[in-house]
């Protein structure tokens, strides 16, 4: 098949659409896409940790939880202690602190799993999902399982982002600039040794891979993208409660990954989107056809994976590249 445009066209067009979407869709279809952005975000972080870091996590849920209660206590509870009352009221001064605070949290957590291989690896990841997630839902600080209400949007140079379509700009920035921070990260040449580690440890140690640092980095920084989701989830909601938390949606993330690939950057966005947009429409069919509410999208999504798995193990990117040809220059 020949060549559509170039790949320099795609992006183009791409982020021209991306430009336009607020204003050529009604407003339950941009927030359809908030929460695009915001799931490709910890998906993006997934790619770097499982498709090129060879390494497995389903507690990515509970850092999207950190980030949004980080903010969430910030920017509501008052009086702060002393060395914090700094920070409180301003969503920005808690996005750092928020990401300040997931980093040592991930490095924390990290020495303690990293080390581990084979199956023992996810189970490690699932105990402080679990831990982190019993956390929210425990503390009286955090609401427990009601949640903290109240939580102000976001200021950006004096207007707040209230709407739906306000919050869509400042999400896919975000998402856009973790996309292309990620791509030079892996063409550097911390990036060639962050791909050797899907080799295998020893491989990698055999061509002089620190694999414990390698392992640490994308380990941090798949951390700290799911942080910078929760903060945006915060803000745009308004509210936070334990619920998007746990581990169910930990294994989402992955699910949205394994969809668009987890050996591309860009299948992070596809996996989000096909996901968002699949699950969407599954809620709405399913009951109908079926004359009763439950949680069937969740048995279709099961059967969905397995095949899949099955039939296109490394997710729907490359077919979609072979679908679209693109010129390269």
């Amino acid at each position: 098949m020949k060549p559509l445009m170039s790949a320099r066209g795609m992006l183009l067009a791409f982020l021209a659409l991306v430009a336009l979407a607020p204003w050529l869709l009604p407003e339950f279809q941009v927030t359809l896409l908030n929460y695009v952005g915001l799931y490709a975000l910890v998906a993006l972080g997934l790619v770097l940790l499982t498709g090129f870091g060879g390494l497995t996590s389903f507690g990515q849920a509970a850092f999207v939880g950190l980030g949004a209660y980080t903010t969430a206590v910030l920017t509501t509870v008052a009086p702060l202690p002393g060395w914090l009352a700094w920070a409180g009221g301003s969503p920005w001064l808690a996005l750092l602190l928020g990401l300040l605070l997931t980093a040592l949290v991930a490095l924390c957590l990290g020495a303690l799993t990293l080390r581990l291989s084979g199956h023992y690896l996810p189970l490690g990841t699932i105990a402080w999902g679990l831990s982190l997630y019993f956390l929210f839902g425990t503390s009286e600080l955090l609401g427990r399982h009601t949640g903290i209400t109240d939580i102000p949007a976001i200021s950006l140079f004096g207007f707040e982002l209230k709407q739906a379509w306000h919050s869509y700009y400042l999400i896919w920035v975000f998402l856009l600039v973790a996309v292309f921070t990620t791509r030079n990260l892996l063409d550097s040449r911390e990036g060639r040794a962050i791909r050797a580690l899907n080799g295998g440890r020893v491989m990698a140690e055999a061509m002089g891979v620190n694999t414990v640092r390698a392992r640490t980095i994308i380990f941090v920084l798949a951390a700290l993208q799911a942080c910078a989701s929760g903060w945006l989830y915060a803000h745009m909601l308004r509210f936070v409660n334990p619920s998007p938390f746990g581990l169910g949606m930990g294994i989402e993330y992955l699910f949205m990954a394994v969809i668009g690939g987890l050996y591309s950057v860009w299948g992070a966005l596809l996996g989000a989107g096909v996901f968002t947009v699949l699950r969407e429409w599954l809620q709405d069919l399913l009951p109908a056809l079926l004359g009763q509410t439950g949680n069937f999208e969740t048995i279709v999504f099961g059967l969905m994976m397995a095949l899949l798995l099955q039939r296109a193990s490394r997710g729907l990117w490359p077919w979609l590249q072979r679908l679209v040809p693109v010129k390269t220059p």
